[in-house]
């Protein structure tokens, strides 16, 4: 039988992690509250104090009451997290703080400064990371339209030739290739290859000069060997090849 100390330990345990659990409840019900108040102090605006609100925290004031009311509420959300995170950036240790500045390449100066240029950078993570988001549900958009496209037993032998559960139906089998598709980076890989393919086009749309003085601004050689095999071989592949012993037709007309 177990000591009577123990059996006492054991019950100041049970009522200590009651009493927790009693505190997260009454939090998580506190905050419940105080977002339904929140929203419903937000209803109880008009349309047009809505959109001057939104329009003071330069955001777009337009939609349906709901809409704007939804967008209303998220900012404000924003700006509890920003003014949290102000506080605790202020309260940091010195060497902390420096720490921080080294890890995301920021310089020093007056501590107020330094923390809005901490919160800019921070919220232009968030955003890439948001804009990274909606790239991956738009290639998974496409992955999925291609794949149901598929029979089946087409999605089976995808399934099968990837060591993955077959399942039992063409649905199953998709979301199956869809997650495989993001565990293994080939979603990331689309991304990555739709971001080259727009910068390539960018680039080719822009004057010869223009992309010279970008070469020159990254110090990079545009006329590396490799360019101009790729430039010759594209070339002889439209005009066909020059003899090694016959001068080029633009050489010999500017010697003409």
């Amino acid at each position: 039988k177990p000591k009577k100390g123990k059996k006492a330990d054991m019950v100041d345990a049970l009522l200590e992690n009651e009493s927790r659990r009693k505190q997260e409840l009454e939090l998580k019900q506190q905050l419940e509250e105080a977002e339904a108040n929140k929203r419903k102090e937000l209803k109880n605006m008009s349309v047009d104090e809505l959109k001057k609100s939104l329009s003071k925290k330069g955001l777009e004031a337009a939609g349906k009451k709901d809409d704007m009311v939804e967008a209303l509420y998220q900012a404000g959300i924003q700006e509890e997290i920003v003014a949290a995170r102000k506080a605790k950036l202020r309260a940091m240790a010195s060497d902390d703080f420096k720490k921080l500045l080294a890890s995301n390449g920021l310089f020093a100066g007056k501590k107020e400064d330094i923390i809005e240029a901490v919160l800019a950078h921070e919220a232009k993570l968030v955003e890439a990371v948001k804009a990274y988001e909606v790239k991956i549900e738009e290639v998974l958009a496409k992955m999925k339209e291609e794949l149901e496209a598929k029979t089946a037993n087409d999605l089976k032998d995808l399934c099968a030739n990837k060591n993955l559960k077959l399942g039992a139906g063409k649905e199953g089998r998709i979301e199956t290739l869809l997650e495989d598709a993001k565990a293994s980076g080939e979603v990331d890989r689309a991304i990555t290859a739709l971001a080259r393919k727009a910068r390539e086009d960018q680039l080719l749309a822009m004057e010869a000069g223009e992309v010279l003085k970008l070469c020159e601004e990254v110090q990079t050689d545009p006329l590396v060997k490799e360019v101009l095999v790729e430039r010759l071989l594209a070339h002889e592949a439209d005009f066909g090849r020059v003899p090694a012993d016959e001068e080029p037709k633009a050489k010999r007309g500017r010697r003409a």
